[in-house]
């Protein structure tokens, strides 16, 4: 392997003028701390590996050069968090590991990638070195540089199987955007992926405010409620509510109630099974504990996670095999609604919180084409209330809001497929409607009647199942999925077009912003859901401008709905 090890200042000028010619560049880092010690940066010939720590004027010369110029790399945020401080901001980025999941790979790490895609072992024992002593190692540099060589050979390899996904015919505008031109890609899902790399990046270092006098404050209140609940409960029942065992023996044995048994012989009380029986006084006593239980469990989690006034969560952009992202440390995008007051915008900003309105519908009515769903978003219907003036054969100006719950519950359940005994139990459990079997089975029986593009693609589904036991399909924006069950098959190309809409979403937004001017910044994402932390005196204008983007956004990945969004102003994470 050819590599250069730059230490020296002519030698630097020399080897970054190396570099000019190429449209991108292969790119890795080696870190100690919170600083860069090394940077490893080559073309398709070249690989240089320069000591930041002799060279720190290497800094703004890397600041110009990459500034036009794509990077290549593996888990590039890792490493944006890192060069972003420094003012060092990539034209264009392309991360093989992205690359990996959108390939369906098992693993993800540098060494299982190449593995799978170049047939060899990598050797990563140096990456836990330590790489702030005054002398690196010639193997050390060596790892250095071999991890830019690998990321050089990955990234031709992948991207001929990314351009070889099907075609989709939607999203032509991605075609033209840097990403797409600077790599050469051309899958509108892959395209937006990789742009969205650097804003992940940008979100995990934003960071979200949080009131932590708040924190205290609930974290008082909740458990003195806790308290005295489970000490009610022990009260009038003598058992202990927290104890799984004490209360599957009393559901079962004093209430006569029909509990499954878990594979290890134990009566099931978890909360899915409990559900069920939530008409049941006692059941929903249990459920309430917990419930509170979990509060009191999340407000610690969060304390814990707090810096400066915020929590830094991490986020994995790719988090689930339909596109969605996932948080953790801490989760925050599982803040039940009625602690979301505990995130405050900072002094003399505010929130901006907007979603997309009906938008998992508008996918799944585009995507199986249904004409009259279709048609109903079309005429600007609340689809809702429309579905329960279909089903329950009334006028929509007189139907009541429970009567708008229990559709609410047919469309988003219905769309996926569940049975009778499903509907009725998910109008229950989500909606807190209470929908007997039978009437379940009549109302399903009508929903496709009404909406029959629904009931065609579900027997299609189950047909190719049958036949090939698995379904190989795209999202509408190219996005690939692999489904082994129903449920996944129906479930996936909705939600991960949703999830595909709304990362176009951010991406449309932040050019605006830059274009503007604007202050603004991300600072949580959740499903459909984009939270922006901004000036209080640029909150209407950043409005707008979120507001246009998603629509915008919708635009190109559905042509035959339109796309509504809908945000507030706040001063925290609440829309009310």
């Amino acid at each position: 392997m050819k590599y250069e090890y730059i230490t020296d200042r002519s030698d630097l000028a020399k080897a970054l003028s190396h570099l000019e010619k190429d449209n991108f560049l292969f790119l890795d880092t080696e870190t100690t701390s919170d600083r860069i010690r090394l940077f490893q940066i080559g073309n398709e010939e070249e690989i240089f590996v320069i000591d930041i720590f002799e060279l720190p004027e290497a800094v703004e010369l890397l600041r110009d050069l990459l500034s036009k110029k794509g990077i290549v790399g593996h888990n590039l945020k890792f490493d944006l968090k890192f060069m972003y401080p420094l003012g060092i901001v990539p034209y264009a980025t392309f991360d093989t590991m992205i690359g990996s999941y959108l390939l369906g790979f098992e693993r993800h790490s540098l060494s299982h990638v190449a593995e799978t895609l170049l047939g060899y072992t990598l050797d990563k024992s140096y990456q836990l070195s330590d790489w702030s002593k005054t002398e690196l190692t010639k193997q050390q540099i060596e790892y250095a540089a071999t991890d830019v060589l690998v990321v050089r050979e990955l990234f031709h390899r992948m991207r001929e199987r990314l351009n070889s996904l099907p075609e989709v015919d939607r999203g032509e505008e991605l075609l033209k955007t840097r990403t797409a031109r600077v790599f050469g890609l051309r899958n509108p899902a892959v395209i937006v992926e990789m742009a969205f790399v650097q804003e992940v990046a940008k979100l995990e270092m934003s960071g979200l405010p949080v009131d932590e006098g708040e924190i205290e404050r609930l974290s008082k209140e909740f458990d003195k409620k806790l308290q005295k609940l489970i000490m009610d409960f022990y009260i009038k029942h003598r058992i202990d509510p927290m104890s799984p065992k004490q209360i599957g023996s009393f559901l079962k044995s004093r209430l006569g109630l029909d509990l499954p048994e878990t594979q290890k012989g134990n009566i099931s009380t978890d909360d899915k099974t409990l559900s069920e029986f939530a008409h049941i006084k006692e059941v929903r006593d249990i459920l309430e504990i917990r419930r509170m239980k979990k509060a009191l469990d999340k407000l610690k989690e969060l304390r814990g996670f707090i810096r400066n006034g915020r929590v830094y969560p991490e986020f994995k952009q790719i988090g689930a095999v339909t596109g969605r992202m996932s948080s953790s440390n801490p989760n925050v995008q599982n803040i039940p609604r009625d602690m979301r007051s505990l995130f405050r915008a900072s002094e003399g900003n505010m929130f901006v919180i907007a979603d997309f309105s009906q938008i998992e519908l508008r996918i799944a009515a585009e995507y199986v084409k249904d004409e009259n769903m279709l048609r109903a978003f079309r005429e600007g219907r609340d689809l809702h209330r429309y579905t329960a003036s279909l089903v329950l054969e009334k006028p929509e100006e007189e139907i009541t809001k429970e009567e708008r719950q229990l559709a609410k519950a047919m469309n988003f359940g219905l769309i996926y497929g569940i049975s009778a005994r499903g509907l009725s139990e998910y109008a229950r459990s989500s909606y807190g409607v209470e929908l007997e079997i039978e009437a379940a089975d009549v109302f399903r029986k009508k929903f496709f009647r009404f909406f029959p593009a629904f009931r065609e693609w579900h027997d299609s589904v189950k047909s190719e199942l049958k036949e090939k036991e698995e379904i190989k399909g795209t999202t509408l924006l190219g996005r690939p999925y692999r489904a082994t069950t129903f449920t996944d098959a129906v479930n996936y190309p909705i939600q991960g077009t949703g999830a595909d809409l709304l990362k176009l979403a951010v991406l449309m937004f932040d050019v605006e912003l830059r274009r503007k001017g604007l202050d603004a910044k991300l600072v949580n994402l959740v499903h459909d859901e984009i939270v922006v932390e901004c000036p209080a005196e640029q909150a209407e204008e950043v409005r707008n401008t979120l507001e246009d983007a998603m629509v915008k956004a919708g635009h190109i990945v559905l042509k035959h709905v339109p796309v509504e969004a809908e945000s507030v102003v706040s001063e925290s994470w609440t829309k009310g």
